[in-house]
């Protein structure tokens, strides 16, 4: 998740003799870090005395980018027309402040150069010609599309790339934004640190909107511009791919018919996650992302709020009162959900299912808890189902292991 944007920016507007006009806009940790930097004269003139250059691997692009590094920080900056520059940066820092994985915003330049045009009897006629700037902080651990493609990954891992590309696409939709120019080229893959909760750290894959031209952003978008937002995507998968065979880096399709299959349809599932996700946290008040992780398929949160639905009668039972739901799933991750998912912590557990969140995981033990109980027509009980579950892996003896110590831990935890 981006970290708070400074919100003061510095400005400044420094005339360049007859030449120019620069206007300048910077975070104000930045201000004197890239002030000082050649801004009267285009990237392709810039010497490594101006500033040292980074080679960095990217993708393509029909602007001028240079990546450079100035006192300890890295940055990229785009050339292109001022008025161009002034809306890409804009929504740069919209997208950051809606917390969208997107390139942090460091500032824009516009530089006007007049040029003399014709000497007439009244005055010179002089025209103003304008090159916008955009600065962005380098982003580190990225992973240049042709070489993520360069190796024969198996159809698992392709899907792992294709998710983080379509979480992204989610992200975007739900918060209102169309891209407009998805693209490989428009973005970049990185690893990053997921925190889960009461679990600790996982290095997942994630995209991160890193050209932000064409977005547009709208209170809500319509499923005709967020399902043509997917598919421009897709379409530019085949130019993009003539693009880097003909250069030889690849000689394989980068997507093939069962790839366009499945980041639809992938799409089409986690954009019905997210508004599942919506639901149960407005009834709830649970932060999902906060407090039990990402669900991974559809109707988990259901199922998940059905548990809490059955815990608020227990509850209401107990202290013969209605308690409200909000109450009820406070009670029920605090004393239920909370001590099962930290026992998956300290037996790490997730790391036998690197698939799974730990949300999913309890949720398919529960799911085998009640076809137990339904069996034996009464409740079994949760140490019952954990210690029932292992049993499902007696072919692989450390998952086993794992999971009957945790059966036992349970046991002990709800059976005091």
């Amino acid at each position: 998740m981006p970290t708070k944007r400074n919100q003061k920016d510095g400005r400044a507007s420094i005339p360049l003799g007859e030449r120019a006009t620069l206007s300048l806009t910077f975070d104000k940790d930045d201000i004197s870090t890239l002030q000082k930097l050649p801004w009267y004269k285009p990237l392709t003139e810039w010497t490594e005395r101006d500033a040292r250059s980074l080679q960095v691997k990217s993708g393509l692009s029909r602007h001028v980018v240079r990546f450079v590094k100035v006192r300890g920080k890295s940055f990229a900056i785009k050339e292109t027309s001022a008025e161009t520059a002034e809306k890409e940066y804009n929504s740069y820092v919209q997208l950051w402040e809606m917390e969208v994985p997107t390139l942090r915003p460091v500032g824009r330049v516009i530089r006007e150069d007049r040029k003399m045009l014709s000497e007439t009897k009244a005055a010179p006629q002089v025209e103003s010609d304008s090159t916008g700037y955009v600065i962005t902080r380098l982003l580190e651990y990225s992973i240049p599309h042709y070489h993520l493609f360069k190796r024969a990954f198996t159809t698992v891992n392709r899907n792992i790339i294709w998710d983080a590309i379509v979480r992204l696409f989610v992200q975007l939709h739900r918060k209102g934004v169309y891209w407009g120019d998805a693209s490989l080229s428009n973005m970049m893959i990185v690893f990053a640190n997921q925190h889960l909760p009461e679990i600790g750290i996982r290095t997942v894959l994630r995209a991160v909107l890193a050209d932000a031209e064409t977005v547009e952003i709208y209170p809500q978008l319509s499923e005709k511009l967020r399902l043509a937002d997917a598919e421009h995507f897709l379409e530019t998968m085949a130019w993009t791919e003539a693009d880097v065979i003909s250069s030889g880096i690849i000689r394989e399709p980068l997507m093939t018919e069962a790839d366009q299959r499945y980041i639809m349809s992938r799409y089409l599932d986690l954009f019905e996650i997210e508004r599942e996700e919506q639901t149960f946290e407005l009834i709830t008040k649970i932060d999902v992302d906060a407090m039990l992780g990402p669900f991974g398929i559809r109707g988990e949160s259901k199922a998940l709020l059905q548990h809490i639905y059955e815990h608020r009668w227990y509850l209401s039972e107990r202290e013969k009162r209605e308690v409200p739901i909000e109450d009820a799933a406070r009670d029920w991750y605090e004393t239920v959900f909370k001590p099962v998912i930290r026992l998956f912590g300290e037996f790490k557990i997730l790391d036998e299912f690197p698939d799974r969140t730990a949300a999913s995981l309890y949720l398919d033990i529960m799911l085998h808890k009640y076809y137990l109980s339904e069996k034996v027509g009464r409740d079994v009980g949760l140490s019952v189902a954990f210690e029932s579950y292992s049993k499902r892996f007696k072919g692989k003896h450390r998952t086993m292991e794992k999971m009957m110590g945790l059966a036992r831990s349970m046991k002990k935890l709800f059976e005091k």
